[in-house]
C-alpha cells in the first residue's frame, strides 16, 4: 500500500548537516567557512563573525520590540558563535606557532645565502597597493612641481619688483 503525502514533502533532516561535534571538523574550519545556523527565526547562513553580528543585532531588534525572551534566544546563539570565533583563533594561532616551531630548525641547517641589502625581502604588496602607492608617488612629485614652479614665479616676480626704475 502507498503512503499518501497529501502534499507535503518530507524533510530531510540531518542528511545534509555538518557534524560540529567532530574534533577533526573544528581543525579545519577557519574565520572564512560558510556555515548554516538553524536560529530561532530560521535558517542563517555566513562565516561564524558573521553569524555572530547576525545574532547580536536580531537581539537588539527583539529587544528594542519588547519580545525579551526571543532576543535572550538570539543572544544565546551569538554567544556560542562568539565562542566558536574565539576557538578558530585560538587553533588558528596553535597552527601559526607550530609551523614557525618547524620551520626554525630548518632555517638553522639551510646553507648561509648572501642577500643584496638593496634587494627588497619583503612579501610583495598587493596589485592594488602597489597602484595606490604609484599614485601616491605621482601626485607628491607633480605638487612638488607646483610648489617649485610657484617659488621660482615668486622670486622672479620680486627680483623684477626688485628691478624696476623707482
Amino acid at each position: 500500500m502507498r503512503q499518501q503525502n497529501n502534499g507535503r514533502r518530507r524533510q530531510n533532516r540531518g542528511s545534509s548537516r555538518r557534524n560540529f561535534g567532530n574534533s577533526n571538523f573544528n581543525n579545519n574550519l577557519n574565520k572564512n567557512t560558510v556555515i548554516e545556523s538553524s536560529g530561532p527565526d530560521g535558517r542563517q547562513r555566513g562565516s561564524v563573525a558573521q553569524l555572530n553580528e547576525k545574532y547580536i543585532s536580531l537581539a537588539s531588534d527583539a529587544s528594542s520590540s519588547d519580545d525579551h525572551i526571543l532576543a535572550e534566544s538570539f543572544l544565546q546563539f551569538a554567544d556560542h558563535y562568539y565562542r566558536l570565533l574565539k576557538e578558530i583563533e585560538v587553533i588558528a594561532e596553535q597552527r601559526e606557532m607550530k609551523q614557525k616551531a618547524e620551520s626554525k630548525p630548518v632555517e638553522n641547517n639551510s646553507i648561509n645565502i648572501e642577500v643584496d641589502p638593496n634587494e627588497n625581502t619583503q612579501k610583495k604588496l598587493s596589485r592594488k597597493k602597489r597602484g595606490f602607492e604609484i599614485r601616491e608617488a605621482e601626485l607628491i612629485a607633480s605638487e612638488n612641481k607646483d610648489d617649485s614652479k610657484k617659488t621660482n614665479e615668486i622670486e622672479a616676480e620680486d627680483i623684477s619688483v626688485n628691478n624696476a626704475p623707482a
